[in-house]
């Protein structure tokens, strides 16, 4: 699917239903759902988004899974998008799991019976993993699109040494997101989308800093899963050590894991200039979890 002029309508949740729902601490949470109503979708997809993103970012690729009979629930992370929550923060990480339970029950009471699959972007894929690993069910599968789990960009060390003494003393002071549009995309029309976007987290409270380390290394533990894995990258990622991932999903103790690297693409394969193949890999995987006969994982390369 190749995307000249981006809509900034859709990525900013427009053609998706907007809906809330109230976590057990009473956070309001913004979830996006697209789903035609024309057929009951053959599998579902729930989108986690990134550290400064929200779920809109996902919407195109969304709308393309959608044409193909997949629904696809999108949840702003809280004290993101339009989500509840003081803006840029997280006072635990726990937190943000039980978030995620939430969405699943609610998707999982919505459709009965239906394959449902965990997607993560970039910051969200430290939380998919750690979630996945200790709560797989109901889940079918896990999918990692452009995962942020080892990063060639960090705060400097004066900011780090904020975070270290500040998540106790002053955890609501804020810090500057060290990510620019173009470590997303090298893409003109997505860079103007992204400069543009409201929604975007350019900042984040020391103690949200504090808990994706936390976080982080809770995922390093997280060396089983019991789900498929897709995971999917860019090998022109300037954000995140490519040939250093791929290692770590070699590693990974996964029976059924399969991996797909694309030449010239960058960290957001959803804002690349053609999304065919990428579109075309997410529904091939789909489809052989959905109907196990099919299902042929593999590690290879594309």
């Amino acid at each position: 699917m190749v995307r000249t002029n981006p809509s900034a309508d859709v990525l900013g949740g427009g053609g998706a239903e907007s809906q809330f729902l109230t976590a057990s601490d009473g956070v309001r949470l913004h979830c996006l759902r697209w789903s035609s109503g024309r057929s009951v979708p053959w599998a579902v997809v729930i989108f986690l988004h990134g550290i400064a993103s929200h779920a809109g970012w996902f919407g195109e690729t969304a709308v393309d899974l959608n044409n193909h009979g997949v629904a696809v629930y999108g949840p702003d992370r809280r004290g993101s998008g339009r989500s509840g929550g003081r803006h840029g923060h997280l006072g635990r990480y726990e937190r943000a799991l039980e978030d995620v339970e939430e969405v699943v029950r609610l998707v999982s009471s919505e459709h009965r019976g239906t394959p449902t699959f965990l997607a993560a972007s970039s910051w969200a894929a430290k939380l998919a993993i750690v979630y996945a690993a200790s709560r797989p069910a109901p889940l079918s599968g896990l999918m990692l699109l452009g995962p942020g789990l080892l990063a060639r960009v960090n705060l400097s060390r004066g900011q780090r040494v904020r975070v270290i003494v500040g998540h106790l003393i002053t955890p609501k002071a804020r810090l500057p997101i060290p990510l620019t549009p173009e470590m997303y995309t090298a893409n003109p029309p997505y860079l103007d989308f992204i400069r543009a976007d409201r929604l975007r987290l350019v900042e984040a409270t020391v103690k949200l800093f504090w808990e994706t380390a936390r976080l982080d290394r809770q995922r390093r533990h997280a060396t089983r899963l019991d789900l498929p894995l897709l995971l999917l990258q860019g090998e022109d990622d300037e954000m995140m050590d490519v040939p250093e991932t791929r290692r770590w999903f070699e590693r990974l103790r996964v029976e059924d894991k399969t991996y797909r690297a694309y030449p010239g693409a960058g960290h957001t394969l959803d804002f690349e200039p053609d999304r065919a193949r990428y579109l075309a890999d997410m529904l091939a995987w789909l489809s052989a979890q959905v109907s196990p006969a099919s299902s042929q994982p593999t590690e290879g390369g594309p």
